[in-house]
């Protein structure tokens, strides 16, 4: 007997809380769906190639107010941080944050995941267009994620990590945390 309640608990699967799960997307959204996981996918590459072949890979962590019409026609506002890739012209950027949602079932918030673009100025108050998802509790308790296609305006960064700062103040193994565009660690010279 013992040996069965042994076998039992060796081999029954285990149950874990369903804290990540899986979210579902309205299969009647099909094409504006792939478009704004295509249009991630694309600020995905782009942040890659800018990294691997231009060594441009300074991360700005930016304030962003913003607002994006999702594929169901409401009108979505959005607080997020902006994390801005390189300092280009027109510059790659990953948002997220948390928006109103009336239609999230769990109550009015709900979060959201983009990729976009800017105006490349780490420093300066900056407009950026962005597509992605937003996230909320669907009538059946399940994840929804529904696109979207929006736009913010970013603050000047507030933090940030300098790549390819070996040899400068506060750089560890070529890395540079920056707070308020200062080295945070520069006094350790």
């Amino acid at each position: 007997m013992p040996e069965t309640i042994l076998i039992y608990i060796l081999f029954s699967a285990p149950q874990f809380p369903n804290f990540f799960q899986v979210p579902q997307t309205n299969p009647n959204q099909a094409l504006p769906n792939t478009l704004a996981g295509a249009g991630l996918g694309v600020v995905g590459g782009v942040v890659a190639t800018q990294c691997l072949f231009g060594r441009n890979c300074n991360l700005s962590f930016r304030p962003s107010l913003g607002a994006a019409v999702d594929a169901n026609g409401h009108l979505i506002p959005q607080l997020g941080v902006t994390t801005q890739v390189g300092n280009v012209p027109i510059a790659p950027s990953f948002s997220g944050g948390l928006q109103l949602d009336p239609a999230n079932q769990n109550g009015a918030l709900g979060g959201f995941v983009a990729g976009g673009v800017n105006n490349g100025d780490p420093n300066s108050i900056s407009p950026g267009v962005q597509t992605g998802f937003g996230f909320g509790a669907g009538a059946n308790g399940q994840t929804q994620a529904t696109a979207q296609l929006g736009g913010n305006i970013q603050a000047p960064q507030f933090g940030g990590v300098n790549f390819g700062a070996a040899g400068r103040p506060g750089s560890f193994a070529g890395a540079q945390p920056t707070l308020f565009n200062q080295p945070l660690f520069g006094f350790l010279g």
